[in-house]
């Protein structure tokens, strides 16, 4: 509503000033008399049939409008600001119940000047900017007060922090010498020519200042490894053996006196970094302090702590400024804020999609909450890539498939999982997981246990389906976006063996070949089996091996042949099930499973031989199988 009356009082500024000049012609005599001898100019070509009384008379006519519409501009310029007084009386904070923040910065902002700054402190994504942009949106939207923000990114000496100062008050001008720019024809060239420069003698008095982003003024943070940078760093060499001979002891100790010297190099140059910052930090400061003594501004210093650091803020503020201070901590609302904000970035081609993302999202947020915060974190970029990887994936693909909320919960949770992975370097095995499959029995069967116990924590879990990696992590991995969508989005709908591995999941149940019914099971499910079977007793373990045994028996043709072409040789299929098979296992198997595979295997494939690869133990286990399998037969002949 403000930015309409804005808007309006701008109209109405504009209109006004046109008026007045256009009633105005008559009364100044240099004006007249132009007009006068151009139209005797024009009339002198006879291109146009026209007396000068007639123009006069047709002037006097329209004067009599321009007076009313005067008239009208002046009413409504008083009402606009009437409006905006009583909006603004109902709207003061006094009226209203404050929470702790909101009582101290009113507080600041309505008592008499006392030499103090107004400090925001938190962490990246805790709110800081939101809780004092939503506080003057609630309270001082209608308020005549002059509200200036001042982004400090880069803004490290103090000519440029005051050239962004004098630019925020040109723009927030509206004073009536500002008024000249709206005269028809010559108002802008005699606006420049008249007005001065604007300085800190220029800002309005009773105004607020808001600089944002003030960490951001030079590049010094935390140091996230704890370690200075090395510009030399000793390695041990060939020579190392031998330092207790004298002629090598003496070559080790210059490398000594080189290390140490580069140490004091680097420290010198961290010393120097530091004190230049920090006098960066003083000249902002200082300015900042300038405005509060000299000119009795009211001043808001937000301020990002886990970029700064604790130690220097108190450095750059307690020791130069008096400042007020509030520490605004990660909330159940930063989340949420999170979410929203990275929503309303997004232009969504299609309504409907907006809308169903919209409501999954009011979901989704309320249940990550509890995943996030059973896991002790505090580092909300996180949530904001993940949050803009999924709406922009989202948003991509709705142009190709169409989307539903149980899809949508599972795209949001595979992304999470692929930027979590990535950052712990455990991508390996993702890109086996089966599209459409069961994502909580992927997660266990290759064994990220991490992952699966967080996200135990969402009511969604058992229900997620895993899209593939293609989707899931193009964003994330910054690989090339998937040209086959469709057949991804078909994939993950015709995969049938969800109920199979939801009943896998549960422990009474996981081995059980009861499971399995009448049709046929992965590779995947039978692995999850005979790696779960070792948490039963020996008796149990072994009816259950025997019983798997006999099914693999059984269906050997299908596991084998199981998505591999026609064409390809009983060879490859065996060495590409092997190696699945040690990718399941990741070093610790069932010797007495194993060996009843080796068997049915051999005995259907009559494989001798896979050549053993680096790191797949499972092919050397078979080979060594089959040789004294074969050996006992020759024996035995």
């Amino acid at each position: 509503m403000n930015r309409h009356c804005n808007k309006t009082k701008e109209y109405l500024k504009k209109t006004f000033v046109i008026l007045l000049v256009f009633i105005l012609l008559f009364n100044i005599t240099v004006i007249k008399n132009l007009i006068k001898e151009i139209l005797i100019f024009i009339q002198g070509f006879e291109l146009i049939n026209f007396e000068l009384m007639q123009i006069k008379n047709y002037y006097f006519s329209l004067r009599k409008y321009a007076l009313t519409g005067l008239v009208f501009c002046v009413i409504s310029f008083l009402g606009v600001n009437l409006y905006l007084h009583i909006r603004n009386y109902f709207k003061n904070p006094k009226r209203f119940e404050l929470n702790s923040f909101e009582e101290s910065l009113n507080k600041y902002i309505t008592d008499k000047p006392n030499g103090k700054g107004y400090l925001v402190t938190g962490e990246w994504g805790s709110g800081k900017t939101h809780i004092v942009t939503d506080f003057f949106d609630k309270y001082y939207k209608f308020s005549n007060k002059s509200v200036y923000r001042i982004s400090c990114f880069g803004l490290d000496s103090r000519k440029l922090i005051l050239d962004e100062i004098k630019n925020q008050i040109e723009v927030n001008d509206n004073s009536l010498f500002n008024w000249i720019q709206y005269v028809p024809v010559i108002g802008k060239p005699l606006f420049s020519m008249l007005k001065g420069s604007y300085s800190l003698n220029s800002i309005p008095k009773g105004s607020i200042f808001i600089f944002d982003d003030f960490e951001r003024i030079t590049s010094l943070g935390i140091d996230q490894t704890g370690k200075m940078q090395e510009s030399y760093k000793k390695k041990h060499f060939m020579l190392q053996s031998s330092i207790n001979t004298s002629e090598f002891k003496d070559i080790n100790d210059e490398f000594k006196k080189i290390e140490n010297a580069f140490k004091k190099y680097d420290e010198n140059n961290r010393v120097i970094s530091i004190t230049d910052n920090l006098q960066k930090y003083n000249v902002a400061t200082g300015l900042v302090n300038e405005l509060i003594e000299n000119y009795k501004i009211k001043v808001i210093i937000i301020c990002n702590v886990d970029i700064l650091g604790y130690s220097f803020v108190d450095k750059v503020f307690r020791g130069k400024l008096d400042c007020i201070t509030f520490n605004q901590s990660i909330n159940k609302n930063s989340i949420s804020n999170i979410f929203n904000s990275e929503f309303n970035n997004q232009v969504f081609s299609n309504t409907d999609d907006k809308e169903l993302i919209s409501h999954v999202l009011n979901h989704l947020v309320l249940d990550f909450e509890k995943v996030w915060s059973s896991n002790g974190n505090s580092n909300l970029r996180e949530i904001k890539s993940v949050a803009q990887a999924f709406l922009d994936t989202a948003n991509i693909i709705s142009s190709k498939v169409n989307l539903n909320e149980n899809y949508l919960f599972s795209l949001f949770y595979n992304i999470y999982i692929v930027k979590v992975l990535r950052d712990r370097k455990e991508l390996e095995n993702l890109d086996h997981f089966l599209i459409g499959g069961n994502l909580a029995f992927f997660l266990k069967l290759y064994e990220k246990h991490p992952l699966f116990d967080s996200l135990k924590s969402s009511d969604y879990f058992y229900r997620l389906k895993w899209t593939g990696i293609p989707i899931a992590g193009f964003w994330m991995l910054n690989i090339k976006k998937p040209d086959n969508i469709n057949n991804l989005m078909r994939y993950y709908m015709k995969y049938e063996y969800n109920d199979l591995e939801t009943a896998l999941l549960k422990p009474d149940l996981h081995s059980d070949v009861r499971n399995f019914g009448e049709g046929k099971v992965l590779l995947e499910h039978l692995m999850y089996s005979i790696k779960t079977e070792s948490w039963n007793h020996q008796e149990e373990r072994t009816n259950h091996l025997d019983n798997l045994n006999t099914y693999i028996k059984d269906n050997i043709k299908f596991i084998i042949d199981y998505n591999h072409n026609p064409g390809q040789s009983i060879e490859e299929k065996v060495r590409n099930l092997l190696v699945r098979m040690n990718s399941y296992f990741r070093g610790a198997y069932n010797p007495s499973a194993l060996e009843k595979w080796w068997a049915v295997i051999y005995e259907y494939s009559k494989v001798e031989s896979i050549p053993e690869e680096e790191n797949i133990f499972i092919i050397e286990l078979y080979n060594q199988f089959v040789l004294n399998n074969n050996t006992r037969e020759e024996e035995l002949v």
